[in-house]
């Protein structure tokens, strides 16, 4: 089921999207640059282990962080 779909599904992307935010606000100014590429590693990372809850929505995300 999609994100839209199930109240379940959805509390448990959120709750994972909310920690990968607090991931990157954790950094501060000072922090070097590969402190930002280990973040996007362990968001991505969280990501993949609920992948199998909406694959079209994680995937999405997951190309996002590839992205930037």
């Amino acid at each position: 089921m999609a994100y839209l779909d199930n109240k379940e599904h959805k509390k448990i992307i959120d709750c994972v999207l909310q920690q990968n935010a607090q991931l990157f606000q954790n950094l501060g100014m000072d922090c070097s640059k590969a402190e930002y590429e280990k973040a996007k590693v362990a968001e991505r990372q969280k990501l993949r282990r609920i992948r199998d809850i909406d694959p079209e929505k994680i995937d999405r995300l997951i190309k996002d962080s590839l992205d930037d």
